[in-house]
């Protein structure tokens, strides 16, 4: 069980933060293997295919057995670490411990989610903003989307120099890792994470170049043809967005394509979520 209070709290190395997250997670992996094997044996299989696609389900009933009971993972008791908050020196609420996972499972997925239903609004035949107000939202919510992405790995970057929350949900809630036995960690930062970080953040910045520049290029050489004034997909609404291939559709649609398979409906080119593009003045 985890312990409720500490005279004198120790901050957890990023090492073995990372190495209790990388233990769970094997162990996540592992759980869902064993219940795949087990569907496929009993024949049950076919009507849990959306269940079973995802790690979500194994690592929510994971955390509930573990965190949400008040007990360490597998990880944290590999490592020696609990769950702390050291603003108020005690394990964190159980209500604080929920969000945080809820926020690591589901965050990212659900801001997109959101952006794409603003987004079909905004684009619906009988919105009441102008062509203008239109336009800019477009374009102002497709870079948000983009940014989503970037944002979350910068974050992670952050948490390599530092060592301070492993996630952005942990650092929502106040929720970081304190050592209460074994080895004890170094007050200093690792280098080598440290310069993992640096790579971090150049990625970061080298992405967010890549997306404008991609952004660019669209709006200079996609040709708009009799056969592209509408979305490629529904085939009713008129097109606003465009892939890096070339190829336009409205915004919800290819959104909605590309969140279950990353490749262009119409050239089957590999597409991610982050790298389509608002055009402007079609």
């Amino acid at each position: 069980m985890m312990v409720r209070r500490y005279r004198k709290l120790k901050s957890a190395s990023e090492a073995e933060i990372l190495r209790s997250y990388q233990r769970d997670d094997d162990f996540i992996k592992t759980l869902r293997e064993k219940v795949i094997d087990l569907l496929q044996i009993v024949g049950r299989r076919t009507g849990t295919l959306p269940f079973i696609q995802s790690d979500v389900p194994f690592k929510l009933l994971y955390f509930f057995f573990t965190s949400g009971m008040g007990n360490q993972t597998l990880g944290e008791e590999y490592t020696g670490i609990v769950q702390a908050d050291f603003e108020a020196r005690k394990v964190p609420s159980l209500f604080a411990r929920v969000v945080s996972v809820i926020l690591e499972c589901f965050g990212e997925k659900v801001l997109l989610k959101i952006l794409r239903k603003l987004q079909s609004k905004i684009n619906h035949p009988h919105s009441a903003l102008t062509p203008e107000a239109v336009t800019f939202l477009n374009a102002f919510i497709a870079k948000l989307s983009n940014m989503i992405p970037v944002f979350i790995l910068i974050h992670k970057g952050v948490f390599y120099m530092s060592g301070q929350y492993y996630s952005l949900g942990k650092r929502l809630t106040g929720i970081d890792y304190a050592k209460v036995y074994g080895r004890r960690p170094t007050d200093s930062v690792s280098w080598g994470l440290r310069l993992l970080g640096l790579a971090t953040l150049a990625q970061c910045v080298l992405k967010i170049w890549q997306n404008n520049d991609n952004g660019n290029y669209i709006e200079k050489h996609v040709v708009i043809d009799e056969n592209s004034k509408t979305c490629q997909l529904c085939l009713e609404k008129v097109p606003t967005t465009a892939t890096p291939c070339g190829h336009l559709f409205c915004w919800y649609c290819i959104a909605d394509w590309l969140s279950s398979k990353s490749q262009c409906p119409m050239c089957r080119e590999h597409v991610k979520l982050s790298r389509i593009v608002h055009v402007l003045n079609l």
